[in-house]
């Protein structure tokens, strides 16, 4: 056949092909558009997801200046609140490391009684016996408490171990640098954090920084000779006299300006009150404020893994009134020259007070939600511990879930993974080993939580940690699809 006679059948046979598909392709657009009939979806697409960290660095800076025993006893006596607020969450006690810094990081060239010239404390974790007790239960070489997956460094109670360390007595610097010694422990001022505190924090860990002090932070700026002693000694001199009014001079600015050193015609029974009293950032005698929390917050990616919680006296009323000077001062051109002092913000009616904490608000409330500012003149300490407690089970608690939890497709047991998050391994369910070992399973999340929680239990033949940090994921009912073989109605 010739290719010319080829050709032609070809196209032959390819109409031909044409018109018996014409009916199909005219079939296919002359139909109506109808609601597609869905085969129900078998996959399941609802996630819950969620981590849980049950790690607890938890930081106490406490005051040990003249007038804080009273405070400090006060601490001691409700810091078991404090524990049995940890002990609620569903796990128990999270993964927990306990430090105690003081206030005190010396002042001046030493000429300032209780303030040394070599930096106090420095920032080191306490963890010496005090007051009543002979020893602190730490193990040996131990310089802050740990409790993790219920292994301790410690003997004894808790609380006991807290209360024989913290009790820092009031012999330290009178010129407190509550923001020096925070950011010297935990080595953020520059420097690394000194070698007794190596350890305490985990790079995973909710850190937590609580302050209990009755002054405001008077941590100078490097290279401000704001203690000195020398030259600075009355009145006229530009530092004034070489008291505790110089923190407040020099660290706060209230309408814009600094509280005033000069009494009134040079009366000493003078008051003068003040509105809207800041930080002062501009002139930079002290530490400010903000780049202290930004120091504080470089330790973690994520600001919600820190909280800031002060229990102090309030930022107001700010009121100076003067006093006859602690030693002859005539520079002012009177006989006597009143020298300047803060009022007190807050009375307690067991005598104990507190002066306005204007420094230290403002650093807690750098800290959003996760700031907590609390009264030091109140009675009892214990709502105020048991709420900083509060805010760190909130933190480490076993999620709520909400909503029905499915059923691996033919079978009893919940359709959730959990994963160990130190390690990776998969933790088993209940259901699967018949309660036996370290499993987890599903239980009611308490008053706060309309839902379920994940629990993990305890494998007694075992010495390992029961997993605390964990990965979560549970697939869920979708409302309206029903899956039988899921137990989803």
């Amino acid at each position: 056949m010739s290719r010319r006679r080829r050709h032609r059948m070809f196209r032959a046979l390819r109409w031909i092909a044409l018109a018996a598909a014409a009916p199909a392709l005219w079939a296919c657009v002359d139909r109506s558009l109808e609601k597609p009939t869905l085969k129900q979806d078998q996959t399941f697409v609802k996630t819950f997801a969620q981590a849980i960290n049950r790690n607890v660095d938890l930081l106490f800076m406490v005051d040990n200046s003249m007038s804080m025993a009273p405070l400090q006893t006060n601490l001691l006596n409700n810091f078991p609140t404090f524990m049995t607020r940890l002990q609620s969450a569903p796990q128990g006690l999270p993964n927990i490391h306990v430090a105690v810094v003081s206030s005190d990081m010396g002042a001046g060239d030493g000429s300032i009684a209780g303030c040394d010239a070599t930096g106090g404390d420095n920032g080191i974790f306490q963890h010496a016996p005090r007051g009543n007790c002979s020893t602190t239960g730490l193990a040996s070489g131990a310089t802050y408490i740990s409790n993790v997956g219920g292994v301790s460094n410690y003997t004894g109670n808790l609380a006991d171990v807290f209360t024989c360390i913290a009790a820092l007595g009031e012999s330290g610097c009178g010129f407190e640098h509550q923001f020096a010694a925070i950011t010297r422990a935990l080595g953020v001022d520059g420097q690394a954090a000194p070698a007794e505190n190596m350890g305490f924090l985990r790079p995973d860990a909710l850190l937590a920084i609580v302050l209990i002090t009755n002054e405001d932070d008077c941590s100078a700026a490097p290279g401000v000779a704001l203690y000195d002693t020398t030259s600075n000694r009355n009145m006229a001199s530009e530092l004034g006299p070489p008291a505790n009014f110089r923190c407040n001079e020099f660290g706060h600015l209230c309408g814009g300006a600094p509280p005033q050193r000069d009494a009134p015609n040079e009366n000493v029974n003078a008051l003068v009150s003040y509105d809207n009293c800041t930080s002062n950032e501009t002139d930079r005698y002290l530490l400010a404020v903000r780049d202290t929390a930004d120091r504080i917050k470089s330790l973690k990616a994520d600001d919600g893994q820190i909280m800031v919680a002060a229990i102090t006296g309030p930022a107001a009323p700010y009121v100076v009134h003067w006093k006859n000077p602690s030693s002859p001062d005539t520079s002012c051109g009177a006989a006597s020259c009143p020298w300047p002092e803060i009022g007190h913000s807050c009375l307690a009616t067991d005598g104990s007070f507190a002066d306005p904490a204007v420094r230290i608000s403002e650093l807690v409330g750098d800290f959003g939600t996760n700031g907590s500012l609390l009264s030091i003149c109140d009675d009892d300490f214990a709502p105020a511990l048991g709420n900083i407690g509060d805010i760190i089970v909130k933190y480490v608690n076993a999620p709520c879930i909400l909503g029905r939890v499915a059923k691996v497709p033919g079978s009893a047991q919940y359709d959730c993974t959990v994963v160990d998050a130190d390690t990776g391994n998969r933790v088993a369910s209940c259901d699967e080993t018949g309660g036996a070992g370290a499993c987890w399973s599903l239980v009611g999340g308490g008053p706060n939580c309309g839902g379920v929680s994940v629990v993990v239990q305890a494998d007694p033949a075992s010495t390992n940690a029961t997993p605390g940090n964990l990965t979560v994921r549970c697939n869920m009912c979708i409302p309206g699809t029903p899956e039988p073989d899921r137990d989803c109605p």
